[in-house]
């Protein structure tokens, strides 16, 4: 923790490296989960951090950019979120989110913010709209027009009548006797089978530049089935991988989906003949089985990731199969 007062008296460096927790810190949890629980109360769904700010997506995959600072003031505890970034010459700190005082003390939070800008502790600031408007002398630096996708599970759960089932080919697939769901709960090597076909496809198909492979890597060597927060759903077709997803649950309420690979994103060594039935529809089961799943476990939210504009098939994808909602947020600087 750091107090109100040392913020006159250290850099940002030294705030980011030295007075921060760890997301991958067990103490982390208390922190994030009533940062999250706050500011969805202030701002609805939207005010739930992505996936990378909780403690359980550390577990698997620690982000040593992202961190927790706690600034005392008093008998009130602030809760800021940081992210390290690093852009050839541009190195600075930015806040996801206002300050969260744990007191309920609004006044703490506007002074804690004001204090990050005037001493230069953090750059720019990731907000929602809602929280910009609370702000005085901020100007908007960059819009990211799809931030997160939230779909609820209930109503997802609802939607999946026989009609839908019937329209999306999932009735014909769960009749398939080639099909095989298994949620894992042992070693499993179509993990990293998986992992490495898409990889291929990305690189050699898409040719994209932003590959993930650390995600990957992490994905294949986490103990998923010591793991009671995290969830690995794998779809076969006559005992050849079609598909997997990966989701993260926190306080086992919400779901944050980290991986969801199709075979038709995948290229694999060794070629197998998968009707195009299956390839098409695919999709629809993978969607199907996990939020029945996560519905009779309690999942109430879950949420699908960052996906951008540009990305366009995917776009459509999660708007026709699973998104409720999605919503943007902008990158402010004071000015």
């Amino acid at each position: 923790m750091v107090k109100f007062e040392e913020l006159n008296n250290i850099t940002m460096k030294q705030l980011f490296m030295d007075y921060t927790i760890k997301l991958k810190d067990v103490e982390s949890k208390e922190f994030v989960d009533f940062y999250n629980n706050e500011r969805k109360n202030r701002y609805g769904i939207s005010g739930i951090l992505p996936v990378e700010y909780s403690h359980e997506y550390h577990n698997i995959k620690n982000e040593w950019q992202r961190r927790i600072a706690v600034i005392e003031m008093g008998d009130d505890k602030v809760i800021i979120i940081l992210k390290w970034v690093a852009m050839f010459k541009h190195i600075y700190c930015k806040l996801e989110g206002l300050p969260i005082s744990m007191g309920g003390v609004r006044d703490n939070e506007m002074i804690v913010v004001n204090k990050l800008a005037v001493n230069k502790l953090c750059k720019k600031f990731v907000l929602l709209e809602q929280e910009a408007n609370q702000m005085e002398g901020l100007i908007l630096d960059s819009t990211i027009e799809k931030y997160n996708y939230h779909s609820s599970v209930s109503h997802n759960y609802d939607k999946m009548t026989n009609g839908w089932k019937t329209k999306r080919g999932v009735n014909r697939l769960l009749k398939n006797d080639k099909i095989k769901i298994t949620k894992l709960t042992s070693p499993h090597n179509a993990v990293d089978s998986i992992c490495v076909a898409f990889a291929r496809w990305k690189k050699n198909i898409e040719k994209s530049t932003s590959l993930s492979l650390s995600l990957s890597k992490a994905i294949s060597k986490y103990k998923y089935w010591d793991d009671k927060n995290v969830e690995y759903y794998l779809f076969e077709y006559d005992n050849f991988p079609v598909g997997m997803i990966v989701y993260v649950i926190v306080n086992d309420t919400i779901g944050y989906q980290i991986v969801n690979k199709g075979i038709d994103h995948m290229v694999f060594d060794n070629s197998q003949i998968i009707p195009d039935e299956v390839k098409k529809r695919i999709g629809a089961l993978m969607h199907y089985y996990t939020i029945n799943d996560l519905h009779e476990r309690g999942v109430t939210d879950v949420f699908a990731g960052p996906v951008l504009k540009h990305r366009k098939n995917t776009l459509n994808i999660y708007k026709s199969i699973m998104n409720d909602e999605s919503f943007g947020i902008g990158v402010y600087k004071f000015t």
